[in-house]
């Protein structure tokens, strides 16, 4: 028994290595498909190594925010990777349901093809993890040098990064992955008859000329997207949220109709063009393409669907991940900002007698110790007169600059602290007539509000009981205060003495730290936790902060979006290639009748420019709008950035796409023999 047994395995490895090696053509679009899923897999979820190899102070647990979304980014990946390492392998086994056929005659029971294909897809499984780790490792060293670019911290802080928690993730997916392709097998196995697995022929499918129906379903769903086109720029203003759902869903529907209409009216359209319908191979590539579209529109429209969000998701991703750090330095100009709220904070009388430093240095903190230079400024508030009503008054405002000015009272900063604000940050301080008033702002959004604030007849405000006017060119973009957000869409300023009898809003000190900057910050973080009643704003936490945003946005976009890809591409072809398998006999019949070598590789080659360009080219148009729709509402981006997205974005798609389309050409080539 025992060398039966032995003598049995033998020949189970010896077959399955045989099958594998035979079949390797046939696998290449299935192994490429789960070697740069382990690869994607591995390279995103090392960020965790990455970002400790940065050495980067992360107190708030920014990073960890990251590595957290990254994480449950990838629970959302290795669903959809899951379905199509299912969906890639029912063509394996429609591929092989004859061979299957054979063993069967020959007599090889049901259990022992199970222990074949358990065999196969170890070996296939094993050699994808393999390539995908080696891949994965050297892509995410890449992935670490961009990630040191934008820290600013230099290659000098990379080394060579093999993550093991990654690793040892990729593993147990992947693991559970393959054993329930292995049920899956040997499900489809147990329920096939020896008939069905025999018989590998397909009948096409009885397509119809378009009738009024179909007509009426394209019409409308053209509609449907411009719709959508529209929704993407005229909701995009009033309400972001509400202009992506209804625009993405417009489309959606709009995408999934036209694609369930277009076999119909392609058959209708090329029938009444006789030349053209009857010229070589076309009638054949005509109904066949009709066929396939007929019988798999909802699954075209969905690549589509996957394709235009791929794009769109890298692009814009990416925008909002330079968006968050572009004006990183505007946000935090110095290296600490300590800041006292009057509403909520400690009794006003105790703050109104001192200073925030001396207050500071009462409960012992040592930060004052370790700062160069300080400003401290005081905050007023005018009650009677909102930003919006005081910048906005006749200006047609969208509703993001509605947004920005907001209902809230005007913010005033008497002019010395302003003047104390300027000398911190090395600027030369301004002057002001006694009965004049100035503007300090510092979101870039709010911009085109004030200068046309400026430039018309701006109206006088009353302070202290005096009535100012406004100072020609009086516009200055100071941040007043260290914050993670551009949140100053104007702040008046005005004579000191005017406001010794306005309400003051907020005490801040800002200051510079002297030398070494290490010790000076890990002072900072022992009185933030050890004081009471101060908000404290470093320099580096907002930096930390902003790089947070800007690879959590950037890496999941560019994540999804390759993974969306991938999904897109392997389900075409691997439905082509199905396609291309049923087809065998027809192109073996079209030989006979005489057509030639070079007439079938043709007809091949335009049966899969159509079913991949068609999607291509209506995704393309898809991604181009809602990238146009979207990157209006993301600020602080400039014409190139968005250029360089966009062309990263697109590049990426027709890089994987182009992949998928040439491998699929070959192996079908190979398949039909032509």
């Amino acid at each position: 028994m025992r060398s039966k047994k032995r003598i049995s395995e033998k020949v189970f490895k010896e077959l399955a290595s045989k099958n594998v090696k035979k079949s390797a053509k046939d696998y290449f679009i299935y192994f490429f498909t789960l070697t740069f899923a382990v690869c994607l897999f591995y390279t995103f979820n090392s960020i965790e190594a990455q970002f400790s190899s940065l050495g980067l102070h992360d107190s708030l647990n920014y990073l960890a925010a990251s590595q957290w979304a990254m994480a449950g980014v990838s629970v959302f990946v290795c669903i959809i990777i899951g379905f199509l390492v299912v969906y890639a392998n029912r063509f394996l086994m429609k591929r092989r349901k004859r061979e299957f056929g054979i063993y069967s005659v020959l007599g090889m029971d049901k259990k022992d093809l199970e222990h074949l294909l358990m065999k196969e897809t170890l070996r296939i499984g094993g050699a994808a993890l393999v390539f995908g780790f080696l891949l994965g490792i050297v892509l995410s060293q890449g992935l670490s040098m961009i990630t040191a670019k934008m820290a600013n911290a230099g290659l000098d802080h990379y080394s060579f990064i093999i993550s093991g928690k990654a690793l040892l993730e990729a593993v147990v997916f992947f693991g559970l992955t393959f054993l329930f392709v292995h049920l899956f097998n040997v499900r489809e196995i147990r329920k096939k008859k020896l008939i069905e697995l025999l018989s590998d022929g397909r009948k096409n499918e009885e397509i119809k000329e378009a009738s009024k129906g179909n007509v009426l379903m394209g019409i409308l769903s053209i509609l449907l997207m411009i719709a959508g086109y529209l929704s993407m720029f005229k909701l995009f203003d009033d309400d972001l949220k509400q202009s992506v759902m209804v625009g993405g869903g417009l489309l959606s529907v709009g995408t999934v109709l036209f694609f369930l209409s277009v076999a119909g009216v392609m058959m209708k359209v090329l029938k009444k063009r006789k030349g053209i319908y009857y010229r070589k191979l076309n009638l054949f590539v005509v109904n066949q393409l009709s066929s396939r579209m007929k019988a798999a529109g909802i699954s075209i429209a969905v690549v589509c669907v996957l394709m235009y969000l791929s794009v769109s998701v890298m692009g814009v991703g990416m925008g909002m991940g330079q968006s968050s750090i572009s004006e990183k330095k505007q946000m935090a100009p110095y290296d600490v900002s300590v800041i006292y709220y009057y509403e909520g904070g400690m009794k006003n009388e105790i703050i109104d007698r001192g200073s925030v430093e001396s207050e500071l240095e009462k409960q012992k903190a040592q930060l004052p110790e370790h700062l160069k230079k300080t400003a401290e400024i005081t905050l007023y508030k005018e009650k009677k007169l909102t930003s919006s009503k005081l910048f906005l008054k006749g200006y047609t405002a969208n509703r993001n600059e509605q947004k920005f000015f907001g209902k809230a009272p005007v913010v005033m900063i008497g002019l010395s602290d302003y003047n104390k604000i300027r000398k911190l940050q090395g600027e030369k301080p301004i002057t002001l007539e006694k009965n004049q008033y100035a503007i300090s702002y510092n979101e870039p959004m709010a911009e085109k509000a004030l200068n046309h604030y400026m430039t018309s007849e701006a109206q006088a405000v009353k302070v202290g009981g005096e009535s100012l006017s406004l100072k020609p060119q009086g516009l200055y973009k100071t941040t007043l205060y260290n914050r993670n957000v551009l949140l100053d869409s104007g702040t008046l300023i005005v004579p000191q003495n005017l406001l010794k009898n306005e309400s003051p809003l907020m005490k801040t000190l800002n200051g510079m730290f002297q030398t070494g900057d290490e010790e000076a910050y890990a002072t900072f973080l022992q009185d933030r936790r050890n004081t009471e009643d101060f908000d404290f704003q470093s320099r580096t936490d907002i930096y930390v902060e902003a790089l947070s945003n800007q690879l959590t946005a950037s890496y999941i976009g560019v994540y999804l979006g390759i993974v969306f890809l991938v999904t897109a591409g392997a389900v075409l072809a691997l439905q082509q290639l199905i396609q291309s398998s049923d087809n065998q006999r027809r192109y073996a019949l079209l030989y006979k009748l005489g057509a030639g070598a070079k007439a079938m590789k043709r007809s091949l080659l335009a049966q899969l420019e159509i079913y991949f360009g068609l999607p291509f080219a209506l995704a393309a148009v898809h991604s181009a709008i809602i990238m146009g729709g979207m990157f209006r509402g993301i600020p602080y981006l400039t014409g190139a950035d968005v250029a360089r997205n966009v062309i990263f974005a697109a590049g990426v798609a027709v890089t994987v796409y182009g992949i998928y389309f040439i491998t699929t050409y070959a192996a079908s080539k190979r398949i039909l023999k032509v």
